[in-house]
This record gives C-alpha cells, structure tokens and sequence, in this order.
C-alpha cells in the first residue's frame, strides 16, 4: 500500500519542477524551437527540443495511462505502443518535434497542467493501482516517481550544454538520491557471479560518508560507505555522484576536469558504465 503523504510530496515536487522548468525554458531564445538541430542537450543523441518533445509526450501518455488505471484498464493507451526498436522511438519523437516546431514552449505548459491536474484529483486509493507504461506495469505512484525523475534530469539536460556551471535543483537533489537505487536497477546488465565482488566507492565532498556499489555479477547492492576497502574511489559532490551514475558524465573526461578524483582499478573503474546502462 502507497504512503499517501509519501505520494503527495511526489505530486508537488512533479508541480515544482515542472515550473521551474517552464520559467527556465521562457528565457531561452526563440531559436531553440526554430532551428532545433543546433542546440543540443547533454542527453546524448538528443537536441533540447527532442528533450521537451519527450516531456511533453511522457506527460500526455503518463496521464491518458493513470486515467485509464482509475478505470480499472491496463492496456496501452490509445494510439500509443512501445517502439519497436531505439531507431523508431527516434523517429517518432522528432516526428513529433517537426509537428509541434515553435510551440513546443506552450505545448509543454499545456501538457504538464493537463498532467498534473489528473495527479491533483487522484484519490488516495489510487496511489497503487496498476497502470501502463510503455516497458512495464507498475503502480501509479511510481510512475509519478519516473515522472518526477525525468523532469530533474532533463532539467539539467537543457541547461548544461548552456551553462557548463549548472546543478541540480535543489528541490529534486534529495529525491534523486532517493531514486537513485531504483534507476540502478532497471540499467543492470547482470552476467555470471564474479569470483569477487567489485566494489565502488563514491566519497561524497560535500556530504559526510558517501555509497558504495558492490556488483557480484548477477547481482549488486547499493549502501552507505562503511569501513570495507574498495576496489575503486571515486571522490566527487553529490551532483557529480548522481549524474555520473544516471550515465550523463564520462569517467575520463570528469576526471580530466577535476569533476572526479579517481584512485584504485582504473580498468575496473571503466567497467561500471558496462554494469549500469540507462
């Protein structure tokens, strides 16, 4: 059963961040949305507008998706299904981009009211009813958690590539180090049990202590640093742990940066990105 008050908290951080995103979006040139193909994110393969087309898009079927779950429906909502390969969902996202052009800015407004508006009006007793999402079947709650992790990285997507200073905000930073373990999970790449763990160590600079990711193989834990030596240290911020781990930093060029201090296994240190994949 869903923590209600749990839930709530995740509905107004989904509200916050959508509206900090959307005063941060009103500054940007008109060009972002007329000449998509120059600016790019720092998702990879992607421009910004791909980026908000893709918001856009996870708000309307995320909404037409718990709406049908109030219903007691499951299926894929109408018209929509999961692409076929990485190449068509390309495809039909900047399909999707080249239709909307210059009002992708007011599309987005309009998509994340409609959204959080179906959120707003949610009965507590619809927090853990099934709903569909184009990989799985989840509950509603948690799909408002992708919701919410989406609009925080994406956030920092948009602006980084134009400010190379750029954090994450501050309202989704403990959120995000809260759903870190779960985003863990659905990018490993288990293969047969290792003779010996590997285990990698963030030492947080502007926190006390820090994690440690422990990968067997076939499977992996992810806890607080404790006394145990690590194969690998990596010495970093809580912003530079969580977005190297969300796979939008690499390793070398972080540590080229000062971004990262690396000590230990360099191979192995190498390895994580080939264990945790978005």
């Amino acid at each position: 059963m869903s923590d209600a008050q749990h839930v709530k908290e995740r509905i107004q951080l989904v509200r916050d961040l959508s509206n900090e995103m959307a005063a941060y979006l009103h500054t940007l040139p008109d060009n972002i949305w007329r000449d998509p193909d120059v600016y790019a994110s720092a998702c990879e393969g992607w421009k910004i507008a791909d980026v908000i087309t893709h918001l856009i898009l996870g708000a309307n079927v995320f909404g037409m998706s718990i709406t049908n779950a109030v219903k007691g429906v499951v299926d894929p909502p109408m018209g929509w299904s999961r692409p076929s390969s990485p190449e068509q969902g390309m495809e039909r996202l900047v399909d999707t981009r080249n239709a909307i052009h210059e009002d992708l800015f007011y599309d987005f407004n309009a998509s994340c009211k409609r959204f959080n508006s179906i959120l707003l009006e949610l009965e507590e007793s619809s927090y853990s009813l099934p709903t569909w999402h184009p990989y799985f079947v989840i509950s509603v709650d948690r799909l408002i958690d992708i919701r919410a992790s989406e609009l925080a990285l994406h956030s920092w997507d948009i602006r980084y590539p134009i400010d190379r200073s750029a954090r994450l905000s501050d309202r989704a930073r403990p959120f995000l180090l809260d759903f870190l373990w779960r985003w863990l999970r659905s990018g490993f790449q288990k293969t047969e049990p290792l003779d010996s763990p590997i285990r990698y160590r963030f030492d947080l600079t502007d926190a006390d202590g820090g994690y440690d990711v422990t990968v067997s193989g076939d499977n992996f834990t992810h806890t607080p640093s404790d006394d145990s030596p690590a194969d690998v240290t990596l010495g970093c911020d809580t912003d530079t742990y969580i977005l190297y781990c969300y796979g939008r930093l690499q390793l070398r060029r972080s540590v080229r940066r000062g971004r990262i201090a690396l000590s230990g296994n360099e191979a192995l240190a190498a390895r994580f990105t080939e264990w945790f994949r978005g």
